[in-house]
């Protein structure tokens, strides 16, 4: 399971909030601090209305921000970068990108007890550009 930050449409909010949602992500390979990088991933929800085709919902990935995860030589520190450099705020959101890369942030650290626990983990934020 990965958190995601995601807008879920509510027609009794003008704009809904942010949630961290539990999202199941299959991967073929590859080392678990991967996993960190999905946060920030495209998310179409699966729907029961087969007329209905859903839009991304992962509001990470619509801002445009990326997770990086870096193992040092030592093998012991695992070091997160949470990338706003090239985040862009879509016409018409209500959320600033520092909103968004708090909710980016909490997923991180609601995640990280599980993937890797023995590591010692660093998260850094590049913030976006001025």
């Amino acid at each position: 399971m990965v958190k995601m930050p995601v807008c879920l449409a509510d027609e009794s909010e003008e704009f809904p909030s942010i949630t961290l949602l539990d999202v199941p992500v299959l991967r073929a390979g590859g080392a678990p601090d991967q996993d960190f990088g999905y946060i920030c991933s495209e998310y179409f929800p699966p729907s029961a209305a087969k007329w209905a085709k859903p839009g991304n919902v992962n509001i990470a990935a619509t801002f445009g921000i990326v997770i990086s995860a870096t193992i040092d030589s030592a093998n012991q520190k695992l070091t997160l970068m949470i990338d706003a450099s090239g985040a862009h705020k879509p016409e018409g959101s209500p959320y600033s990108i520092e909103q968004v890369v708090d909710a980016v942030e909490k997923c991180v650290r609601q995640m990280e007890p599980q993937i890797l626990p023995a590591y010692k983990k660093t998260v850094v934020r590049k913030p976006a550009a001025p």
